[in-house]
C-alpha cells in the first residue's frame, strides 16, 4: 500500500438513528465506476456518526479532523463524500477545509445526483458552502418548530397516535394544577407577591425552572410561538384560555429579570465547596428551591458533617480578615514577590532547555539516513513541543498572580482599609485553599499559611 496515494471515504450523519449506508453506498458505486471494489488496501473509510455539524465545532468531528490531517501530511489524492453539507454546514469552516483541498491538490467527489461537482475555485466553492449553512439554519428552525408543535412529552399532556396522525389529550390529574399556575400568576403584582408564588407547594410543580417553562408556552393554549407570531395548533386540546396566557405572557418578563437577578446573588454566595472532614470528598449542596441559599452535607452520607451556606460565608470572611490584618502587608508582598521571581526564574530555565532539545531533534530529524525512525523522533518534537506549551502557559499564570498580588497590596496599603462585598469574595477566592467541616469545628486552610511561616522566622 503507497501510504502517499490514499482515496478516503468521509460520511457524517447527525444522530444515532440516522444511518450512514446511502452515503456510503455511494461511495461504492462511484468506485466500482473505477474499477474498484472499495477493499483495497489505499482506500479507507471515515465516518462521523451520531454528529452535528450545526452543533459541534469542526476541531469536535473527529474522523472529520483526521482526514484533514492526512491530507495535509499528503498521504491522500482522493476524497469521496455525498454533499458539502457532509463536511460542514458553518460557512468559514467549509471555506477553511476547501483551502486544504485546494492548497494540496486533492481530487474531490461529491456522489449525491444533484450536487454540483468539486471545482478548484474557492470563490467558487465558499459560494456553494453559504447554501450549506443556510441549510444548516433552516434545519434547526424546523427542528425547533417541531418541537413547539408536536414534543416527545409535555407535562399535563398524553401523546397520542392514530393513523400516523399525532394529537394531544389533556391530563385530567394534571389539569387543575395547570389552570390553578396560570391563574394564581395573573395575580401577581409585585416582587414580594412574585416570590410568595414561586415558593408555594404545588403537586407535581415544585421545581421553579419547570413552573416557568410552563408559563411561558402558549402549547398550553394551543398554540406556538413562531416568527410570524402565536400560531393555532389544531391537534391539541388547550388547557388555559389564549386571553390568560397573553395576560400572563405580558407580565412575566419583568418577573424572570427579577427571578434571574436572584439567582446569580444565590450562585454567588459560597465560593469554594468544603470537604467532609470524616471522608475528605467534596460536600453536596441541598437546596430546597432554586432560591434557596441551602446547606452542605457530606455526599457519603456521614450525617454530622453539615454546614448551612450563610455559616460557611461568615466563617470564611471571618478567618480572610483576621489573617490579613496579622500580616504586616510589605513584608508579605516581598516574600509573596520573592517566591513568584524563584518560580519564573525556574521555569524560564526549563523552556529554554525545551527549545534546546526542540532544536537539536528536529535537526537530527533533517539529517536522518534512516527513514524507518522518523516517527521516533516526530513523536520526541510533539512531546516537547506539548512541555514548551505547558511551561508558556505556566509563565502566563504566574504574570496573571503578579499582578493580582500587586493588586492586593494597592489595597491594603491603605490607611483605612473598606471592602466591599466583592472584594472580600475576591479575597477569598484568591487566599483560600480547603475548607474541610468536621462535627465541632471548621478548618480553613489558606494560601498565605506558608507565608506566616516564614514572617514568624524572619
Amino acid at each position: 500500500m503507497d501510504d502517499y496515494n490514499l482515496i478516503a471515504k468521509y460520511g457524517r450523519v447527525s444522530s444515532a438513528a440516522q444511518g450512514l449506508e446511502l452515503q456510503l453506498s455511494a461511495a461504492k458505486k462511484y468506485l466500482e465506476s473505477k474499477g474498484l471494489n472499495g477493499n483495497e488496501d489505499f482506500v479507507i473509510e471515515l465516518t462521523d456518526h451520531d454528529v452535528s455539524a450545526t452543533k459541534l465545532k469542526m476541531k469536535d468531528r473527529l474522523k472529520l479532523m483526521e482526514l484533514l490531517r492526512l491530507i495535509q501530511e499528503e498521504k491522500v489524492k482522493k476524497v469521496i463524500v455525498y454533499k458539502r453539507d457532509r463536511l460542514a454546514r458553518n460557512f468559514y469552516e467549509f471555506v477553511d477545509i476547501t483551502r486544504i483541498f485546494i492548497k494540496y491538490n486533492v481530487e474531490v467527489i461529491y456522489t449525491a445526483s444533484n450536487e454540483p461537482p468539486f471545482r478548484n475555485k474557492l470563490a467558487l466553492e465558499a459560494f456553494y458552502g453559504m447554501f450549506g449553512q443556510m441549510e444548516g439554519e433552516n434545519i434547526r428552525t424546523r427542528i425547533s418548530d417541531t418541537r413547539k408543535q408536536y414534543p416527545s412529552s409535555i407535562f399535563g399532556y398524553k401523546r397520542m397516535k392514530e393513523e400516523k396522525q399525532v394529537y394531544y389529550v389533556v391530563n385530567e390529574e394534571k389539569r387543575d394544577s395547570i389552570v390553578s399556575l396560570f391563574t394564581d400568576f395573573n395575580k401577581v403584582k409585585d416582587e414580594e407577591e412574585f416570590f410568595h408564588f414561586l415558593m408555594k407547594r404545588r403537586k407535581g410543580l415544585n421545581q421553579t425552572d419547570k413552573l416557568l417553562r410552563i408559563l411561558t408556552n402558549a402549547f398550553y393554549a394551543a398554540h406556538y410561538e413562531s416568527k410570524n407570531g402565536l400560531q393555532p395548533l389544531a391537534h391539541i386540546e388547550p388547557i388555559v384560555s389564549l386571553e390568560l396566557y397573553l395576560a400572563v405572557k405580558a407580565q412575566i418578563g419583568e418577573f424572570l429579570a427579577i427571578y434571574k437577578e436572584r439567582l446569580i446573588e444565590v450562585s454567588n454566595l459560597f465560593i469554594t465547596t468544603p470537604k467532609c472532614g470524616k471522608c475528605g470528598k467534596d460536600m453536596k449542596l441541598r437546596q430546597q428551591n432554586a432560591l434557596d441559599e441551602g446547606y452542605f452535607i457530606c455526599s457519603t452520607n456521614h450525617k454530622r458533617q453539615m454546614i448551612t451556606v450563610e455559616e460557611l460565608n461568615t466563617s470564611l470572611k471571618q478567618a480572610v480578615l483576621e489573617r490579613l490584618q496579622s500580616i504586616p502587608t510589605q513584608l508579605a508582598h516581598k516574600i509573596l514577590t520573592k517566591h513568584i521571581s524563584s518560580a519564573k526564574k525556574r521555569l524560564v530555565h526549563e523552556k529554554d532547555i525545551a527549545t534546546s532539545e526542540y532544536l537539536d531533534t528536529s535537526l537530527a530529524l533533517c539529517t536522518l539516513g534512516n527513514k524507518s525512525t522518523i516517527q521516533k523522533h516526530m513523536d520526541r518534537i510533539q512531546v516537547i513541543k506539548d512541555k514548551a506549551n505547558k511551561l508558556g502557559q505556566d509563565l502566563t499564570a504566574l504574570q496573571i498572580l503578579s499582578n493580582e498580588i500587586k493588586s492586593l497590596n494597592t489595597i491594603f496599603s491603605q490607611e483605612q482599609l473598606s471592602l466591599s462585598e466583592q472584594d472580600v469574595q475576591r479575597l477569598i477566592e484568591l487566599l483560600v485553599h480547603e475548607v474541610i467541616v468536621h462535627e465541632t469545628y471548621i478548618g480553613i486552610d489558606l494560601f498565605l499559611s506558608t507565608f506566616v511561616k516564614e514572617l514568624e522566622t524572619s
